[in-house]
């Protein structure tokens, strides 16, 4: 008979062999926390130095040029530019501007499409440590204007193409400051523009000693980066150079090599977009970039350049499966598929179609203070949010419960948050570590906006969170899925669309009394399009010349990704009973004729206008390209 220390070695024993044999048996999703952690090493080794304020993107870039000169950095449009080409365009770049009278604090914005000139323009700014303020190249009129004021920005760097110039020149008397355009000779340039070109005809490319940008550290600005949000017009959100270092050495949970080829047609005023060319300045791999996605063009230009990383969007990913099949389809180099937004089938397709062996899935915000990735290669999921790995996140992440008309989160009798269930709907909210310094503001300027995007006295008195404003779920291996955008802002074609801001610039035209907007799923389509409820002012009518009115105007002041794709008309605007917009209703009635009675309007691309949508033709718009 086993006496009690017997007992207790043989206790002991078997915990310890429960340890090591059987805790995947008891708790199976802990083999998916150790992949994620081994990921997380690989990005921790170079992460410390950015505690420790000596891994400035910039310096990581200049090391690289010394360590690879001659190596092939970016090529765009057949051409290809060194390591050392690239750097003594930045040069000329920052010795440009060290001769403008900013101040330290001033920023310079750049209006570019994507392009090599882009990259080295960003670059020379590093490199005498000038704030970036990075203009969305698709906003136009008071939202540009708005960008570019709110941003302290002293200088505007416009790229080559007639779209850039003419957004700009249309609000040059509001902005009264510098404007240096490419791709124009003087003589074709209006008395208040200078040629950007003549300027790095000249320039010296002599390099810039570090001692011109000592005065930054990690927490200096780095950039200002555009964001849509629910108080209408585009937040600039605050990029210290804690966080752009933190962007490019994220593709080290891919373990690129200098050998590899990553392609990107993100666009760079997008942090997604920055990371996968930043990707080359931290490890010295090629950067395969285009100014467009073109799926005819994709697969064409992975096997000709050898792509072996590719940058995605959701959405990206279905255009390709729209391609007929071709027998080349699984011949290509590619190792790795690493973005955001993509539907399990779709991932699932691609996979099994053109042989793609891993998929990284990654859920963030531009002003978030932290994120989510998928390491682990489980379709459709964004990331994963264990007990474990909570544990050892310096940013804690939590799915609580929330009113799905407020968006805000519930609390219960003690004020406290609640989390939700594995399979049920929770808003996600994330730790803030102190590197963030929050009472700087993540955005430039009201510190009530950074207010509304942290959620105070959450588990404890005291602790504070940021909310990302989208509700996921998790599953019971603790991956998570998205599952919707909340409150007055949607996604679609990749790109957050603010209800407020397309509600006010609809609403200027004078015969539209109010424009509740908001989001509608369409089948077969990622995100949720845009539809926009009317309420006309007194007796007028919705005439083909009003609807032709309406479709000019959105083409005019919008995104195109911002013009809502079906106009409902309602006699009376619904309204809670604090007179706000109700959106609920109507979001679930979506734009399907058999539910709706009211009139509905569909915009058509081939005739360049809205038309009657009807249960004739509502399948039809449905598989029209969108």
């Amino acid at each position: 008979m086993s006496t009690t220390r017997e007992k207790s070695v043989l206790a002991a024993f078997g915990m310890t062999g429960l340890s090591l044999v059987a805790w995947k048996t008891m708790f199976p999703w802990i083999q998916y926390d150790l992949q994620s952690m081994k990921a997380n090493l690989k990005v921790a080794k170079y992460m410390s130095n950015i505690t420790n304020s000596k891994g400035f993107v910039i310096d990581s870039f200049e090391k690289i040029v010394s360590r690879f000169p001659k190596k092939t950095y970016i090529i765009c449009d057949d051409r290809c530019y060194t390591f050392e080409y690239v750097n003594s365009q930045a040069c000329k770049v920052a010795n440009i501007v060290m001769q403008w009278d900013l101040n330290r604090s001033d920023a310079v914005a750049i209006f570019v499409h994507n392009s090599a000139e882009y990259i080295w323009t960003f670059l020379g700014l590093l490199k005498i440590g000038f704030p970036v303020t990075l203009l969305n190249i698709n906003v136009r009129g008071k939202s540009l204007s708005n960008a570019i004021q709110q941003t302290d920005t002293k200088a505007i760097i416009v790229g080559q193409g007639e779209d850039l110039y003419l957004a700009i020149n249309e609000i040059r008397n509001e902005i009264n400051i510098p404007v240096y355009v490419m791709g124009m000779v003087s003589e074709n340039l209006q008395h208040n523009y200078q040629s950007w070109d003549l300027l790095m005809m000249t320039s010296s490319p002599a390099e810039i000693s570090q001692v011109f940008r000592s005065h930054i550290d990690m927490h200096t600005i780095s950039c200002y980066i555009l964001t849509s949000g629910t108080t209408g017009l585009p937040k600039a959100v605050r990029i210290p150079h804690f966080k752009l270092a933190s962007c490019h050495k994220l593709m080290r949970v891919l373990d690129l090599q200098p050998e590899d080829v990553l392609y990107t047609v993100l666009p760079f005023y997008h942090v997604a977009g920055i990371s996968g060319w930043l990707s080359g300045t931290e490890i010295g791999n090629t950067v395969v970039i285009r100014k467009k996605f073109s799926a005819h063009h994709f697969w064409d230009d992975c096997r000709k350049y050898h792509v072996t990383v590719v940058q995605y969007i959701g959405e990206l990913c279905r255009y390709m499966l729209a391609l007929p099949e071709n027998p080349k389809d699984g011949t290509n180099d590619i190792k790795c598929f690493i973005g955001n937004g993509l539907r399990q089938d779709i991932w699932l397709q691609l996979q099994k179609r053109f042989k793609i062996p891993k998929f990284v899935e990654i859920f963030g915000a531009t002003e978030a203070t932290g994120g989510l990735i998928n390491v682990c290669n489980r379709p459709g999921a964004v990331g994963r949010i264990s007990p474990l790995m909570n544990k050892l996140d310096p940013a804690p992440k939590y799915l609580v419960k929330y009113d799905v008309v407020t968006a805000n989160p519930l609390r219960n009798k003690l004020g406290r948050c609640m989390e939700v269930q594995i399979g049920e709907p929770g808003i996600l909210i994330c730790g803030i570590p102190p590197s963030y310094q929050v009472e700087k503001g993540l955005y430039k300027g009201n510190m009530e906006m950074t207010e509304e995007k942290i959620v105070r006295n959450v588990f404890k008195e005291g602790d504070a969170y940021f909310n990302f404003g989208d509700s996921l779920v998790l599953d019971k291996d603790y991956f998570a899925y998205f599952h919707d955008r909340v409150g007055d802002t949607f996604r679609w074609k990749g790109e957050n669309v603010s209800t407020t801001e397309v509600s006010n610039i609809i609403s200027q035209l004078p015969f539209i009394l109010d424009a509740n907007v908001y989001g509608v799923s369409v089948p077969g389509h990622d995100g949720k399009a845009g539809m926009v409820s009317l309420t006309l002012m007194g007796n007028i009518e919705l005439t083909t010349e009003k609807l032709q009115e309406i479709y000019t105007h959105c083409e005019k002041k919008l995104p195109r990704y911002a013009r809502p794709l079906v106009l409902r008309i309602e006699k009376d605007m619904r309204t809670t009973s604090t007179y706000k917009q109700h959106k609920v209703t109507l979001m679930k009635e979506g734009f399907d004729p058999n539910v709706v009675s009211d009139p509905m309007f569909y915009l058509s691309a081939k005739a360049n206008t809205y038309l009657p949508l009807n249960s004739t033709n509502h399948h039809h718009m449905i598989q029209a390209k969108l």
